[in-house]
């Protein structure tokens, strides 16, 4: 009977492993192919981890369980940024005709603008957990870090968005929220540069600031162009479909962007403008107020507008839920960055005003968070396992 047992259990093993092996060549010819068919998507996972990580961080209850889980998932962003960033660095030699078929399809090319976002998250994490204040050179790491992505952030709404309009000859059906990764770094960079400026010393936290001032006039008009242009495409041409119906949550993350970003650089602003030397920059001192004025009311505008933006999302994946299934692919991850984003943006307002509303509005944002991102990361790790979430022969076809 034992014997039996071993036998059947020993069976069972053999035949789970023999299907995933099955299901992994069914959809990967050679595992070489995942380096050469990486696409920047991926790095809508490390962002939504990062992000998940900086709001668990905002928490305002001294919680040790909660700030270890948040430093682990920060931790493994970095881990996920790194392999993902190598990948992504090694691919042109071994797909020599990648770029060649990044232009002819422009639409892939928007996730580009992941990257700077998942810098982002770094650099506020590195903030938010308190390793600024350890070191120097860490300090000095993250300011780093932030101008490779105010770079990155940069050349997706230019570069970028240049190849996209340029090689691009759909219609206005085509347009989804995923246009709008292009303009979402700008905002973030913001941030994190807000985030940064109080950390650094004062000339250089002058010039922070200035240039995160700068992202932000710069994304703002972009980003509601934009959003204009995605609701004439749904006044027309009705939802988008199915299995991209998900980036319905996209336009959440730079308009949300736009009043946090707003807020935490009126915040910072009278910090760093309170360390200038006397002269024509310690005049500014005198606009320390109006900045944060200027913030505080651009963020409870912009917190309305992103109510709008969460109920439609709700609503249109409630539409084609009735009609369609969704199926799981990496796109489930755009759902975690634009809910972080408003988690931060209404964590920002809850500190200034102190109001319970606020408060609780985030913690449940959070919670949600959190369970939307453990779904991701097993439904993600499913597909690693049987192949089916890289995509690949539908990209080689």
């Amino acid at each position: 009977m034992d014997d039996y047992q071993t036998k059947s259990s020993t069976s069972s093993g053999s035949s789970i492993w023999d299907r995933a092996i099955s299901s992994w060549f069914l959809h990967i010819h050679q595992p070489l192919d995942i380096v050469r068919w990486f696409m920047p998507s991926w790095f809508t996972v490390t962002m939504g981890t990062g992000m998940l990580s900086s709001c668990i961080g905002r928490i305002p209850y001294d919680i040790g369980a909660v700030r270890i889980v948040g430093i682990v998932l920060f931790f493994i962003n970095i881990a996920l940024l790194s392999v993902f960033s190598t990948i992504l660095l090694v691919q042109p030699l071994v797909n020599r005709n990648i770029w060649t078929y990044m232009r002819l399809h422009p639409r892939r090319m928007l996730h580009y603008g992941a990257i700077p976002m998942t810098l982002g998250t770094v650099v506020i994490g590195l903030g938010t957990y308190g390793f600024y204040d350890t070191s120097d050179a860490i300090l000095y790491v993250g300011w780093t870090l932030w101008w490779v992505s105010v770079i990155f952030a940069s050349l997706c709404s230019m570069l970028v968005m240049y190849i996209a309009v340029s090689r691009h000859t759909g219609s206005i059906e085509s347009v989804t929220g995923a246009w709008l990764l292009l303009v979402s770094p700008l905002g973030m960079s913001a941030t994190a540069g807000a985030c940064i400026a109080q950390y650094l010393p004062a000339s250089k936290a002058f010039v922070t600031l200035v240039v995160s001032y700068g992202l932000l006039g710069a994304g703002a008009p972009l980003t509601y162009c934009i959003v204009v242009l995605y609701l004439h495409r749904l006044t027309v041409h009705k939802m988008p479909p199915h299995d991209a119906i998900l980036t319905a949550f996209l336009p959440l993350s730079p308009v949300a962007s736009i009043g946090g970003s707003a807020i935490s650089l009126g915040r910072a602003a009278p910090l760093v403008l309170a360390r200038m030397e006397e002269g024509m920059m310690a005049a500014l001192g005198s606009l320390d107020a109006a900045m944060l004025n200027a913030g505080t009311l651009t963020a409870l505008l912009v917190w309305g507008s992103c109510i709008f933006w969460v109920a439609h999302a709700i609503f249109a994946v409630i539409y084609q839920r009735r009609t369609n299934k969704i199926p799981f692919n990496i796109s489930w991850w755009a759902l975690i960055f634009p809910l972080g984003v408003f988690a931060t943006l209404t964590a920002e307002i809850a500190d200034l005003l102190d109001l319970w509303f606020f408060q609780v509005c985030f913690l449940a944002l959070v919670a949600l968070l959190f369970l939307l991102w453990l779904f991701n990361i097993v439904r993600t790790l499913v597909g690693v396992w049987t192949g089916s979430i890289f995509g690949i022969s539908e990209l080689e076809d």
